[in-house]
């Protein structure tokens, strides 16, 4: 009989739950292609090169995904149970509610250990090539496209001007071209009537015939240049002219120089950094205090002798002479400021070492975080579907966009205050934990004692009674029952 029950509620809960989490995926990705269409629109990447992008990313929007689909697929699962009357049957055969539940868990216990290492393993390494992809993307120049009427100038060396161009994207009049050398005076300009524009087949060169034109070229070589301003005039029928696109190429940067990103790191990584920078902090302050700051502090070893100690008057500077005392005042001036510049500037770089150290701190927490928060929401989720007794996808999906909000706001707080220092960064780190572990024991306790604390017909009574409504002011109205046959 378990094992008939297991493969039921498996059957049901799997299929929701690979389709939400899909949906979800797609849904992020949009997102996140939307907030860098206008880098890539227009620069000619390949549809392999973008699919790579694609497909990198997406393991980046795991963390996202993962958690809405979790609360989607439980509360589906589990309120259609109810809704059909099945878990009610299960109950009264003396299948507890734990039991019910088990056979999920038990599938969530395995994703929790199998986004652990996706989290640890695979989003590192897919966020490394991700995000050097599209540096590279964004840093590569738009595709070869010249618009009539403005200057074009990605190609190194030239800038060129159309007037207008023919339907065939080919052919084009009114042309001019400016060809400059950088860091150099020389200036060739080339005009003409009309051109054909041809690309190569590897789209690499541009061959550009001229036809009906002039080409104007300043002699910069000659020795006297800069007293006559020597140039020539050459005109021409037809001239052709060939064009080194190979700039406009994608230049693909080497990958280590990402490696040292936080995001780029998996658990171990991530902690012999943090410990590496905590020992680069105690080590500047050490050598501050060892030869920065050492040498603004004088002791006079025999003070401390009685009777020995020049020093007679409570106030230091009345037991020195009188015409020395500006002088004094003046060195311990400035002997305060010297230390005050050093103590801030080392002060700032420490400050910064800690705060680059937190980032890896907060890295390492969330790779077990996110474990952790699926097995709770799933906790809430599931029990709150068995006591809402609503299954399709309207319901749940309300109620988990809401609770998704909650938990993501919770989140983003307790990262924000740990990294600010407010709190300490493994207390924000797992705040949502600390905050959705009662309210997971709170339901699940609820829904295994058949409470009514959060049944929806409860306060539809409440309200309904509030209300004094006879009719219309329902909020779940009543089905109205069929009439009987023959009657």
């Amino acid at each position: 009989m378990f094992k008939k029950l297991n493969i039921l509620i498996l059957k049901a809960f799997i299929g929701p739950f690979l389709a939400t989490f899909l949906i979800s995926l797609f849904l992020f990705l949009i997102h996140f292609l939307w907030k860098y269409i206008d880098e890539l629109v227009g620069k000619g990447i390949d549809t392999f090169t973008m699919l790579r992008l694609i497909f990198y990313s997406m393991a980046d929007l795991i963390p996202m995904a993962l958690p809405l689909s979790v609360m989607i697929s439980s509360l589906m699962t589990y309120g259609n149970l109810s809704e059909s009357s099945e878990l009610v049957a299960l109950r009264s055969a003396g299948i507890s509610l734990n039991r019910v539940l088990a056979p999920a868990f038990a599938v969530m216990v395995l994703f929790a250990g199998i986004t652990f290492y996706v989290s640890n393993i695979v989003i590192p390494r897919a966020n490394l090539e991700a995000k050097s992809l599209l540096y590279d993307l964004r840093q590569k120049k738009p595709a070869f496209n010249i618009t009539p009427g403005v200057f074009y100038n990605q190609i190194e060396g030239y800038c060129i001007k159309i007037g207008r161009k023919d339907a065939d994207e080919e052919t084009v009049y009114e042309i001019l071209v400016y060809q400059y050398r950088q860091g150099n005076s020389q200036l060739n300009t080339v005009k003409a009537e009309k051109g054909i524009m041809k690309l190569s087949p590897d789209k690499r060169l541009l061959y550009f015939t001229l036809f009906n034109g002039t080409r104007y070229e300043e002699m910069t070589d000659m020795r006297d240049y800069f007293r006559s301003y020597p140039h020539n005039i050459t005109r021409f029928a037809k001239q052709e002219l060939t064009f080194d696109l190979s700039s406009l190429d994608l230049k693909l940067t080497d990958k280590e120089a990402f490696r040292g990103d936080y995001r780029m790191m998996n658990v171990s990584e991530l902690q012999q950094q943090n410990d590496s920078l905590q020992r680069q902090a105690q080590r500047k302050l050490q050598r501050s205090q060892d030869i920065f700051m050492a040498p603004y502090f004088h002791l006079l070893p025999d003070s401390v002798k009685p009777g020995v100690s020049p020093i007679k008057q409570q106030d230091v500077i009345l037991n020195f002479p009188e015409n020395r005392r500006a002088s004094i005042f003046s060195l311990a001036i400035t002997s305060a400021r010297g230390i005050k510049s050093i103590a801030d500037n080392n002060l700032n770089e420490v400050t910064l070492m800690r705060e680059e150290a937190v980032k890896y701190q907060a890295e390492w927490h969330k790779k077990f975080t996110l474990s952790a928060v699926i097995l709770l929401l799933f906790l809430i989720a599931a029990p709150l579907g068995t006591i809402i007794r609503k299954g399709g996808i309207g319901m749940p999906l309300v109620i988990s966009v809401v609770m998704f909000i909650v938990f993501y706001a919770i989140n983003i707080i307790g990262e924000k205050i740990g990294k600010e220092g407010v709190v300490p960064i493994w207390f924000g780190m797992w705040l949502s934990t600390f905050i959705l572990l009662p309210i997971g024991a709170f339901i699940t306790r609820k829904a295994g004692q058949d409470s009514a604390t959060l049944s929806l017909e409860r306060y539809q009574k409440f309200f309904e009674k509030l209300f004094k409504a006879e009719s219309g002011l329902r909020l779940f109205p009543k089905r109205k029952a069929k009439k009987a046959k023959g009657a």
